[in-house]
């Protein structure tokens, strides 16, 4: 299945920005001047379902990003074929899914941008995670900038939410080809990163 684009695709974010301000009348949304206009990794912590839409739908950016998801969400009757209206494509979490890096880093090199969550899984409030080096590696191959984003953990009905998006920067590694703990080391300062934009007033 294609996602959407064009005018249908601006359609269908403002249909869903206006039905999230209706589920939360307040939302906080910090730092989208950040969004750079080529190819980026976006990198945002997770704790429910509704997460993509989020940091989609309210990028406003002129192209949709794709989005890494697990493949088991997209074989879901209804949120799966939203999801890959917006761009989803599968991962299989429990292999080395070459076909899902390919569609990232070609999507990259298009000049698009790719959405990652590093933890892999929801991960609620206090929680430790155990985050996933892989967006580290697509980014570091393809020599693209990298946007920690952070979304409130908690988003209730009613209740207030917060979706921040950081400056983006450059992954450094002493190496041309980074080693495995360089991307595990790389991935800490990410999530980091993400979480002290979080904890930000």
């Amino acid at each position: 299945m294609k996602p959407v684009t064009g005018w249908r695709y601006r359609f269908i974010c403002a249909f869903l920005r206006c039905c999230l301000r209706i589920c939360h009348p307040v939302i906080h949304i910090r730092g989208r001047e950040n969004l750079p206009t080529g190819a980026a990794v976006l990198c945002c912590n997770h704790s429910a379902f509704s997460d993509p839409i989020w940091v989609i739908v309210f990028g406003k950016c002129p192209s949709l990003p794709r989005s890494m998801a697990k493949k088991e969400l997209l074989e879901k009757p209804v949120l799966g074929w939203l999801y890959r209206k917006l761009g989803a494509f599968p991962v299989d979490r429990g292999h080395a899914d070459i076909g899902a890096i390919k569609t990232a880093m070609k999507t990259l090199k298009n000049n698009d941008k790719v959405l990652i969550f590093p933890e892999g899984t929801r991960v609620r409030k206090g929680k430790a995670s155990e985050p996933h080096s892989g967006a580290l590696m697509i980014a570091t191959r393809t020599k693209v900038p990298v946007v920690p984003v952070y979304l409130s953990t908690k988003k209730h009905f009613w209740q207030s939410v917060t979706l921040c998006y950081g400056k983006p920067y450059t992954p450094v590694c002493e190496d041309a080809k980074p080693t495995q703990e360089d991307l595990e080391r790389l991935t800490a300062e990410l999530m980091d990163k993400i979480y002290a934009i979080g904890a930000q007033k």
